[in-house]
């Protein structure tokens, strides 16, 4: 005689009953949320679902922008080196996978600056940010007109500091690179996104 496992008919209302109310909880605890916090939350998810698409189908096959920030991002780190050393140079190569260059000193390299190194995922955050908070069109503009030389600025200070370390003090370079000097760029981001809400936060309490 074959045996059947049956499972009682309470099961599914438990099983039921746990999911509503789970879903209940949800939607309760979702309309708990402020909703300057919900429609940020909101548009931010949507921005990094079609920055992901946007980037992996599109973009990063083309190597678009990859390849052309890492080339400005090695142009203007040799610049700034040569301001302290002499005969700076950047020998570039180039791939279907990723663009690199090295930096060099008389002829010996002292840094190389690859994709991840161009700061597109910082600038891609900052932007995002931006389009999350409210703001009128006119002071986003002028923040990401601002805000992206800027941060294109530190990066690329970042990236010669990186390649003093090489030659002066290679014991700093793994903290410095992953760590110090990371955060000392993220907290530039921060700074500016408190400046961009600054207005926005005086008009609420004015109210």
């Amino acid at each position: 005689m074959i045996e059947q496992n049956i499972i009682p008919l309470q099961s599914y209302e438990r099983v039921n009953s746990f999911l509503c109310y789970s879903l209940a909880d949800i939607k309760t605890l979702y309309n708990k949320v402020p909703p300057l916090v919900r429609s940020f939350l909101l548009k931010a998810a949507l921005i990094f679902i079609v920055w992901q698409l946007l980037y992996n189908f599109v973009l990063d096959p083309i190597r678009v922008p990859d390849r052309q920030l890492t080339n400005a991002t090695a142009y203007s780190t040799a610049k700034f080196m040569s301001a302290f050393y002499d005969n700076v140079g950047a020998v570039y190569t180039h791939n279907n996978a990723t663009a690199s260059a090295i930096i060099t000193i008389n002829g010996r390299g002292v840094l190389g600056i690859l994709d991840p190194c161009n700061g597109l995922d910082i600038y891609v955050l900052f932007i995002s940010f931006l389009f999350c908070f409210p703001g009128t069109a006119k002071r986003r503009g002028l923040f990401i007109l601002m805000g992206l030389p800027y941060i294109y600025i530190i990066n690329t200070i970042r990236c010669a500091l990186i390649g003093w370390l090489n030659i002066a003090h290679r014991g700093w370079v793994d903290i410095s690179h992953h760590y110090i000097f990371t955060a000392a760029v993220y907290l530039l981001v921060f700074y500016l996104w408190m400046e961009y809400t600054k207005t926005k936060r005086a008009t609420v309490h004015a109210g």
